[in-house]
């Protein structure tokens, strides 16, 4: 049976809630990987610029990701307003309470 559009909108949200502390977590290695390769002192100037690049490319990121997450939740709230439907609004918000306070701790 084919996911129901309610579905497909909560799934959509976990997705982008769970790639935000994938990024977080990324952000997290590059930094430990960036301070060891700067307390090396064999390491080439050059990796360590690139470790660097990547890291603050990651950072970028999360701007990003906040807004999707922000639109994608007004979505589903939205979406909410008209749906008729039982059980499953219980998963639509809690995923929607877990998104508020993602985007709250993290306004930047």
């Amino acid at each position: 049976m084919a996911p129901t559009q309610l579905e497909i909108k909560v799934r959509a949200l976990q997705r982008l809630i769970k790639e935000e502390c994938y990024y977080k977590q990324e952000i997290k290695e590059q930094e430990k990987h960036v301070e060891n390769l700067k307390n090396d002192k064999n390491v080439d100037p050059y990796d360590l610029k690139k470790q660097e690049e990547v890291r603050d490319d990651t950072v970028k990121l999360l701007p990003t990701m906040y807004r999707k997450i922000e639109e994608f939740k007004n979505n589903l709230e939205e979406f909410l307003e008209t749906y008729e439907g039982g059980d499953e609004l219980d998963d639509a918000k809690a995923t929607i309470g877990e998104a508020d306070q993602l985007l709250k701790d993290n306004r930047l």
